[in-house]
């Protein structure tokens, strides 16, 4: 089985001539164009429907394997929970980063905008998007599709760009999205980093030996380490600084080995690894890790 996620442009080659289509077809603004099953017939058909822009729901499989232990598994095995939520819900506040990626054949950048405000239920004010300092032009009309990070979940909806202006700055009025699509961050997704960590033997403890995190989420880490500093099931104290962008957060936090093994480092020296699951973290602290976690997702999402 699978379950829906977002639309997504069809390309041509996805079309054969005579065969039933794999897929239901649609229009930007979700309008059913074709059936699944139904047969084109000749090229004059695939190219009207080209012309008008032709788009697919985006399937993603259900994860067949057992449960989470913390922390143990990739980014993209980690599951996630899909929601529709309103646009209300999302509190979109000014400054916020969004990701703007167009819904057009052949075109798979993205470009990131900040929020600058909201005017319900007309459109959401964002910046326009720039690459290397340049301004990146934006034809009226046309729809896009937004990603967004809000709470615990990175969020999608369609926009329709309704006017660009250049003044008195450069701007964007989006559609007002009726609702939007949410994906909750579980504990085991993870970003990669590369952490200076100090390790202590209890809360005011000694120091017992020092790491490197090579990847973080909300619910612990893998770290590398010179010196075996404890064995599975121990708890330790970690000591470290979590910085993105202008922010930096402050972490110290005890932690439950789950896993130890050995391997080796990006220079090729063997490591002794941890992995470990994080005590609770404040609400602070918890915020600049999912932050890491949402960049990273954004990054590498399909």
């Amino acid at each position: 089985m699978a379950e829906e996620e977002f639309l997504v442009p069809v390309r041509r080659a996805d079309i054969e001539l005579g065969k039933p289509l794999p897929f239901a077809a649609f229009d930007a603004e979700r309008n059913l164009l074709l059936n699944r099953g139904v047969v084109v017939t000749s090229e004059q058909q695939i190219d009207v429907l080209m012309q008008k822009g032709l788009f697919r729901e985006r399937v993603r499989a259900k994860s067949t394997s057992g449960g989470d232990s913390p922390d143990e598994r990739a980014p993209d095995a980690a599951k996630t929970q899909g929601e529709t939520l309103s646009f209300d819900a999302v509190k979109l506040m000014p400054g916020d980063t969004l990701q703007l990626q167009p819904l057009l054949e052949g075109q798979t950048e993205r470009f990131s905008v900040h929020v600058i405000g909201v005017m319900k239920p007309r459109s959401l004010l964002v910046t326009a998007p720039l690459v290397d300092g340049k301004l990146i032009f934006v034809r009226d009309g046309q729809t896009y599709l937004v990603r967004a990070f809000s709470g615990l979940n990175v969020c999608a909806f369609k926009a329709r760009i309704l006017k660009s202006q250049l003044q008195p700055f450069p701007y964007l009025h989006l559609s007002y999205p009726d609702s939007v699509q949410a994906m909750r961050i579980r504990k085991a997704m993870r970003a990669p980093a590369s952490i200076i960590v100090a390790v202590h033997d209890s809360e005011e403890g000694r120091q017992c030996g020092a790491g490197k995190i090579v990847d973080i989420s909300v619910g612990g880490a893998r770290m590398f380490s010179p010196t075996k500093v404890g064995e599975k099931d121990q708890t330790l104290w970690l000591s470290f600084k979590v910085m993105l962008g202008d922010m930096e957060e402050y972490v110290k936090t005890p932690a439950v080995i789950r896993a130890v093994g050995e391997d080796e480092d990006d220079q090729g020296k063997r490591m002794n690894v941890f992995g470990l699951q994080f005590g609770d973290l404040a609400q602070s602290q918890r915020l600049i890790i999912m932050n890491m976690v949402y960049q990273h997702l954004l990054k590498d999402a399909a």
